[in-house]
């Protein structure tokens, strides 16, 4: 059996539900470490997760990771989590 893999999204969505993901971060082999990266990053947005991208509500989460798209996944071990948000927080603002 292939080892299963993990992965942190960080997610923009409206109150009705409807909304994208602005990041996603993996391969993550151990869930403690996706746990801490995705508490470490909705810290970093904590006080202006409504404010970053106005009308949604942004936070990070754990996920399963997506083997398929690998491609657009952030590697979390080569860049620091919190420059990786700040790169895509700055693209969805730009947009």
């Amino acid at each position: 059996m292939a080892p299963v893999n993990y992965g942190v999204h960080v997610e923009a969505r409206r109150s009705d539900g409807t909304g994208h993901t602005l990041l996603r971060l993996g391969p993550y082999f151990q869930t403690w470490l996706v746990g801490h990266d995705a508490d470490r990053l909705n810290t970093e947005l904590a006080g202006k997760a409504a404010t970053i991208v106005p009308g949604f509500a942004v936070t990070a989460k754990g996920a399963s990771f997506d083997v398929s798209d690998h491609e657009g996944y952030g590697d979390p071990y080569e860049t620091d989590a919190a420059v990786l948000l700040a790169a895509a927080i700055a693209r969805e603002v730009s947009a």
